[in-house]
């Protein structure tokens, strides 16, 4: 019996050679370049190897200085305060413009979009250029927008990038300009998602416009909503292009996230075994995490249909 289906596999294989053999550039190209260097970078979490002299096999030392490395806790502790800084206010921001653009009197919708959309493909070199005038202490336009709009405050100028405290408060109004209309073109879709007949019944039972939104918009936006916060978690953790372009992960140590910290490790100080340990760590954690969300959103969303 088995050899019986092991000729009819390899028979079929075989009458079906032409289609795998149209597929197999994929599959050839996966795997050299996505499922050889993953293989590889899990190896290296157990060596010593700077790239260049051979790697030494080191077990589970990586792992145990990990535990202890004061500037990857810092790196993620940045981490954590830049997302809070930015992500609620884009969400809201992108939530608002969302509604907005879905009103059905509004003209013009196109235009809008594009134009909130454009933040996104614009390239980080013309925004950091931009940004930086924005932000200088001296003759930043912000600062003297500050200090004229409100003379009665006395403000002296604020050091957005050489202070470390105002560093990722710069690099959070950065990330919310570039990437709300992103979130925004997300919802929109999901909003557009939701049958009308759901805001009529509502309004035949004299619910208010609040009342729609927290009833129907945001009940069944919920999964867009999910989405739009799981990107913004993966964004902030492996946000680079922004802070290395405006600050460089300074002053000092103030501004680096997590991103920026294993690009030091890994192509400033060569510790290639090292930064791949880091990598899987945090990477199988955000794995965990965004699990367990989607597991709370989809209980959630089977509560609420009952």
């Amino acid at each position: 019996m088995t050899v019986e289906i092991r000729k009819a596999a390899s028979g079929g294989l075989w009458k079906h050679r032409h289609f795998y053999l149209f597929i197999a550039p994929f599959f050839l190209l996966f795997a050299i370049f996505g499922l050889y260097p993953l293989l590889f970078s899990l190896y290296l979490s157990f060596v010593k190897w700077d790239g260049l002299t051979p790697a030494h096999w080191v077990g589970l030392s990586n792992f145990q200085k990990m535990l202890g490395d004061d500037q990857l806790w810092t790196a993620l502790g940045n981490t954590v305060v830049i997302g809070l800084l930015y992500v609620p206010p884009m969400m809201i921001l992108a939530f608002l413009f969302a509604q907005w653009l879905n009103a059905p009197w509004l003209k013009f919708k196109a235009l809008y979009r594009a134009a909130f959309f454009i933040p996104c493909v614009t390239p980080m070199a013309v925004i950091a250029f931009v940004f930086q005038l924005i932000f200088s202490s001296e003759h930043g336009v912000l600062n003297y927008a500050l200090q004229h709009l409100f003379p009665w405050l006395h403000l002296s100028p604020i050091p957005w990038l050489e202070s470390e405290s105002w560093s990722k408060a710069a690099i959070a109004i950065l990330v919310v300009w570039r990437w709300t209309g992103y979130n925004m073109v997300l919802m929109l879709a999901g909003l557009q998602g939701i049958p009308a007949d759901y805001y009529e019944a509502a309004e035949l039972d004299g619910a208010s416009k609040i009342q729609q939104m927290l009833h129907i918009t945001l009940p069944l936006l919920r999964p867009t909503l999910a989405f739009c916060g799981l990107l913004s978690l993966l964004g902030t953790l492996y946000m680079f292009d922004e802070i290395f372009v405006m600050t460089n992960g300074g002053p000092g140590s103030s501004s680096t996230n997590f991103g920026m910290y294993l690009f030091q490790i890994s192509f400033d100080d060569f510790r290639l075994g090292y930064a791949s340990c880091v990598a899987y760590s945090v990477s199988i954690t955000v794995i965990v995490a965004t699990t367990l969300m989607n597991r709370a959103n989809r209980r959630a969303l089977d509560e609420g249909r009952r």
